[in-house]
């Protein structure tokens, strides 16, 4: 009961700080990004497509600064710098292209590995190239710890590797969730090597888990794509919706747990978990979407039965968000 009440009283000031935070980072992004994107939508030679300027303008390049970026400041009690939210920016930024290089434009994994750790004398070969070292030298020249970042690019590139194991049918779920776990745990520490302070005890372990749950999350949305795709997730292999939610509430449990074991005051780590856990619930409002689902199907969870339509979870709705706002009263931490 009395983290429920913690929860109603803070809503208002979670929701408020959410929406401060994204439209700071809207207005950064102006003077900062646009210009850059715009020399590179002129110059295009086709390698970078619409989705890609989305990817930045509306996702990463606005959510990682203004979401995760804040969280890392509210945990360590000091404001974000001006470099380092350009940094982080443009560790959002070269998201989406860095994933481009693996699944649209299929590079050799030498090329990939030279533009991470030789940036400066790399010469690009294509408009997606050139976009992604411009704004990747930008993050490595305004972090206080660049070559943190290189190392933990590399760590992310080694988990796209990994991930190609996704594409067998055989393959266990053990590994499944191992290859989960790197895919989020790991890009969630490159986006943290944007930030000058160094981590603390702890602290590795409690967003190396916060990661896990976002990529796990991020399939549990991703379900349709993925199914068709014949990418094989935990919720593409699940026959019952309540594994996932079992699942997921378990390793909600050992995120807020690892958390109080960071040091930092727990006041600030409470805070913390204000900032990050309206992203997570998200989670929860999909999965009650294929709860129901399945009960209309006779008890199963069964992908083949179900239409795009009806595994597509909006979260735009006002359903949808007031659904959020009620997994922030009631969830526990």
């Amino acid at each position: 009961m009395g983290s429920i009440i913690h929860n109603i009283i803070h809503l208002p000031r979670v929701f408020i700080e959410l929406h401060t935070n994204l439209r700071k980072q809207n207005i950064f992004m102006k003077p900062n990004l646009a210009p850059l994107l715009a020399i590179a939508e002129d110059t295009n030679d086709g390698s970078l497509l619409k989705k890609d300027f989305q990817k930045i303008n509306n996702y990463y390049g606005l959510a990682v600064p203004a979401i995760l970026g804040e969280a890392f400041c509210t945990l360590r009690g000091i404001r974000m710098t001006g470099d380092e939210r350009l940094a982080s920016t443009m560790q959002g930024a070269i998201t989406g292209l860095f994933d481009d290089f693996f699944d649209e434009l299929k590079l050799p994994e030498t090329r990939i590995v030279n533009m991470v750790n030789n940036a400066d004398s790399i010469r690009p070969h294509t408009s997606n190239e050139k976009l992604f070292l411009e704004l990747y030298k930008f993050a490595l020249q305004k972090a206080a710890h660049p070559s943190l970042i290189i190392e933990q690019l590399m760590l992310v590139h080694k988990a796209q590797v990994a991930s190609v194991e996704q594409e067998n049918p055989n393959i266990s779920n053990t590994r499944i969730w191992d290859i989960t776990c790197l895919k989020g745990g790991e890009s969630v520490l490159f986006y943290r090597t944007a930030f000058d302070n160094l981590f603390v005890a702890g602290e590795k372990e409690a967003l190396f888990q916060l990661g896990s749950i976002m990529q796990f999350e991020n399939d549990i949305f991703d379900i349709y794509k993925d199914f068709k795709n014949g990418i094989q997730t935990l919720p593409t292999t699940v026959t019952k919706a309540n594994e996932l939610r079992k699942l997921y509430v378990e390793q909600m449990e050992l995120f807020i747990k690892l958390c109080y074991k960071m040091e930092f005051p727990n006041r600030q780590i409470s805070h913390f978990l204000d900032g990050v856990m309206p992203v997570l619930n998200r989670g929860f409002v999909c999965l009650d979407r294929y709860q129901l689902l399945e009960n209309n199907n006779n008890g199963f969870f069964d992908l083949k039965s179900f239409s795009r339509k009806q595994l597509i979870c909006d979260m735009e709705t006002i359903r949808n968000l007031l659904k959020t706002i009620k997994y922030q009263v009631v969830n526990h931490y």
